[in-house]
């Protein structure tokens, strides 16, 4: 429950008076990426959804369609990388989100090093999913995945457009604790 919290707290009361279909949305956001992102069975997702639909009818006049409309994606880095206040908005469509993506990932390429990669849809939102993580204090995500999936280079353009430095460790057949301490 604190992971959900702790993201709201990043919306300013500013953008969403009087807007209540919006709060709903970013709650029923942060509830997936709490809870939903973590599930790996479709009879777990199923109950998910049911209990979401559940409270929403409880709670809420709202239609299920409007709140869970796609995309239903928050994010603070897309309002910075505007130029605004880092703020927790929605992200109206993935066409905007993209263009924000492809300008951080070619500033990217210029400054640290080339990096191609392929910004499809699950990408964004995986690239949403690793910066709504990290922005929190000791924020902290395992991104678990076949190699080549691309787990390294989304993780290395989420860490970018939150301006952190990304430190590798390289572990060998000698590596030891003494040597994690070292690195870490």
């Amino acid at each position: 429950m604190a992971r959900i919290i702790q993201n709201l707290l990043l919306a300013m009361p500013q953008h969403y008076k009087g807007k209540t279909l919006d709060i709903v949305r970013m709650w029923a956001h942060e509830c997936h990426r709490v809870w939903h992102d973590r599930l790996i069975f479709d009879a777990d997702r199923d109950a998910y959804m049911n209990f979401m639909r559940a409270g929403i009818k409880e709670f809420t006049d709202f239609k299920e369609e409007q709140i869970f409309e796609e995309p239903l994606i928050y994010t603070s880095f897309v309002a910075m990388c505007n130029g605004h206040e880092a703020t927790y908005l929605p992200v109206p469509e993935m066409v905007q989100l993209k263009n924000v993506l492809e300008a951080k990932l070619e500033e990217y390429n210029e400054v640290v090093a080339k990096m191609d990669l392929v910004l499809f849809d699950q990408a964004m939102e995986h690239i949403s999913r690793i910066c709504r993580i990290i922005i929190q204090p000791v924020g902290s995500a395992l991104l678990v995945g076949v190699g080549g999936s691309g787990k390294q280079s989304l993780g290395k353009l989420s860490a970018f457009i939150l301006g952190y430095d990304v430190a590798r460790i390289m572990v060998t057949s000698n590596y030891k604790l003494a040597d994690l301490k070292v690195d870490i």
